[in-house]
Parts: structure tokens; C-alpha cells; sequence
């Protein structure tokens, strides 16, 4: 069931109209039924059997018995159908959660939380629809070190711990309109907005390493180093969300041959005067 953006269902919408339509019909047939015999008993009380009456005497009172059970069956139908309403609002709002749990499990890794991969394509091209926007994205790609080695000699418990505190460390270092989300394994991506300079990309990597310079502790008080490799590339060299992606993850693989750092993506000094840009490389 799809959902719109204030929370209901577009086949909803329209049974809740239909069913309030039902309720208000409910209430005119009772109205109808209370009108009817209250002429009925009016007419009784001025209906005279000695002076030649035309209806015969016995026409009133059945008048007033069907607008008794008219009146009668319009409540309980009107009654029925409040509660038949408030249990599919109910059920509505059941659906309504189940689909809410179903799109955010399709869309975000169970692990850390984070958006997954699906999750992050989507606003990438969601961005790179509008040129401007296109123009001011930046894509980094970010890959532990020596992850494995944890994994191996510390167990997939304390792998899984690693994982979730630097999903929490990347997310803490960026904008609210910035997007960090967990591509498989140890793997992460961010995509950063409002990027106008190199600089400010390379901002954000250095403040990442920075952040993983202090240990990951373990539950049983073992502090981990772990380092990152990071790959940056910006939108604005690139003709395609593809080319863009596989710049920032030939970028981070060219730092992580290093041991470790960031790295802006060879495009960018292609096509600049003087070389490489900074780099900085951070022993594991």
C-alpha cells in the first residue's frame, strides 16, 4: 500500500468519504422515521372516526409502528456503522505502520541504521536531476582498514561494534542535509550538498580522519584503532552519477594502497594547473 505525504492511503481517502456518506444516510432515514411518526401520532390525535373519516382507523397506528421500526433500524444501522468505521480506522492505521516499518527496512541497513545503498543511489539522482544542484554535490567514499583482521581475532560481535560507532562518528560530522549511509560490509558513502569548493570537501574528510584517531572500545574495555580510507570526487567534473561514483571509489582505493587518508578523486588535479592536490595518509 503506497502512502501519501500526510500519512494516508490514496484507497482510504475515498472509504473514508463513502463510509461518512453511509453514516449521514443512517441518520436521515432515522430523521425521515421520527418525522413520520410524529405526523402519525399528530394525525391520530386529529383524526375523527364519527365524522367520515376517509382513511380507515386502523392506517395511523400501522403508520406510526413502520416509522417506529424505521427510526429504530436507522439508529442501530448508524450505530453499526460508527463502529465499523473505527475498526477500519484502526485497521488503516495498522497498515498504515506496517508499511512505514517494511519502506524504512527496505532503504536502511539493520545494523547501524544508517540509509543503505538503495537509499543513497535514490538521492544521489534525486540531486543530480536539478543542474544547479548537480553542480554543488559531492560524493565520498569510505572503506576501513584492515577491518577483517578484526573480525578474525576479535569475533563478528566486536566487527559489529566497529561498525556501529564509526556509522555514529560519520553522522556526527555531518550537516543536517548531508547523507552518510552504509554500502555493505565496511564500506560507507556520503553524499554532501551545498559544495562549492574543494575545500570544503576536504573539510569534512579531514574531520572524519580526525574523529577515528581515537580507539574504538569494545565492550570488554579492548580499545581498537581503526582508520579509514577515504575517496572524494565531486559532481561538477563529472558528466554522470556513474562516472562520479567510480571516481570516488577509484580515489578512496588509491589512498587505501597508501595506508590510509583521504584522497580527492585524479580528476580534479587533471584539471588542474601544478599537480596533485593535498593528500594526507594515515599509517593503520
Amino acid at each position: 500500500m503506497s502512502i501519501d505525504r500526510d500519512g494516508s492511503s490514496p484507497v482510504a481517502a475515498p472509504s473514508r468519504t463513502l463510509r461518512k456518506s453511509f453514516h449521514r444516510i443512517h441518520l436521515i432515514i432515522a430523521a425521515v422515521a421520527l418525522l413520520a411518526g410524529l405526523i402519525s401520532l399528530l394525525a391520530m390525535a386529529l383524526d375523527n372516526p364519527h365524522q367520515g373519516g376517509q382513511l380507515p382507523d386502523y392506517l395511523w397506528p400501522l403508520l406510526l409502528l413502520l416509522s417506529v421500526a424505521l427510526l429504530v433500524s436507522g439508529l442501530v444501522a448508524s450505530f453499526l456503522t460508527r463502529r465499523l468505521n473505527a475498526e477500519l480506522d484502526r485497521w488503516h492505521q495498522h497498515l498504515t505502520r506496517e508499511n512505514d516499518t517494511l519502506a524504512h527496512q527496505a532503504l536502511h541497513d539493520p545494523l547501524t541504521g544508517l540509509p543503505n545503498r538503495a537509499a543513497f543511489n535514490h538521492q544521489l539522482e534525486k540531486r543530480w536531476l536539478d543542474p544547479r544542484e548537480r553542480q554543488r554535490v559531492a560524493v565520498l567514499f569510505i572503506d576501513g582498514n584492515r577491518f577483517k583482521e578484526v573480525n578474525d581475532r576479535f569475533g563478528h560481535a566486536a566487527g559489529d561494534r566497529v561498525l556501529r560507532v564509526i556509522a555514529r562518528r560519520l553522522r556526527a560530522r555531518l550537516r543536517k542535509d548531508d547523507l552518510v549511509a552504509r554500502l555493505g560490509g565496511d564500506e560507507f558513502a556520503i553524499l554532501l550538498t551545498a559544495i562549492d569548493r574543494e575545500e570544503q570537501a576536504a573539510q569534512v574528510a579531514r574531520d572524519i580522519t580526525a574523529e577515528m584517531r581515537q580507539p574504538v572500545e569494545l565492550e570488554d574495555g579492548t580499545r581498537l584503532p581503526q582508520t579509514l580510507s577515504i575517496g572524494v570526487a565531486l559532481g561538477k567534473h563529472h558528466q554522470s552519477t556513474g562516472v562520479l561514483l567510480a571516481q570516488a571509489d577509484s580515489a578512496m582505493y588509491q589512498i587505501k594502497q597508501r595506508g590510509g587518508g583521504w584522497f580527492l578523486s585524479p580528476s580534479f588535479w587533471e584539471l588542474t594547473p601544478g599537480g596533485p592536490p593535498e593528500t594526507a595518509a594515515a599509517p593503520c
